[in-house]
């Protein structure tokens, strides 16, 4: 169960995960087997670490963790929505934490086997 910001509990929805991440990519060239095994390895991290419920700000936090290794773009795209940036300042110095650290870049095996 995934618990909502607003204290409710939902069953965890891979596909609602799914879609915000399609969401965040656009058009950006990530392979749609990468984004389902993206979720996938959220979800199986979540299974083994939290028992029976799981805030929800943890599953924004490993997508969005996952996602600053695979393109910076859609990582930006994305927690500009899950932080709910306030303005730009915000997404400024979002920017430049993801600037300072080093890029990782996937290898194309890494695209389809992730």
């Amino acid at each position: 169960m995934v618990i909502k910001r607003d204290g409710t509990r939902v069953p965890f929805d891979h596909e609602k995960v799914l879609k915000g991440l399609q969401a965040a990519c656009g058009k950006r060239p990530i392979p749609e087997q990468m984004k389902i095994n993206l979720v996938r390895e959220v979800e199986e991290e979540l299974i083994k670490l939290f028992e029976r419920e799981v805030p929800s700000k943890e599953v924004g936090l490993r997508v969005a963790s996952q996602l600053k290794g695979i393109d910076p773009i859609v990582y930006i795209r994305y927690a500009s929505e899950y932080f709910n940036f306030q303005d730009l300042e915000d997404l400024s110095r979002e920017v430049s934490d993801l600037q300072d650290e080093p890029p990782v870049f996937p290898t194309q095996s890494d695209l389809f086997t992730k």
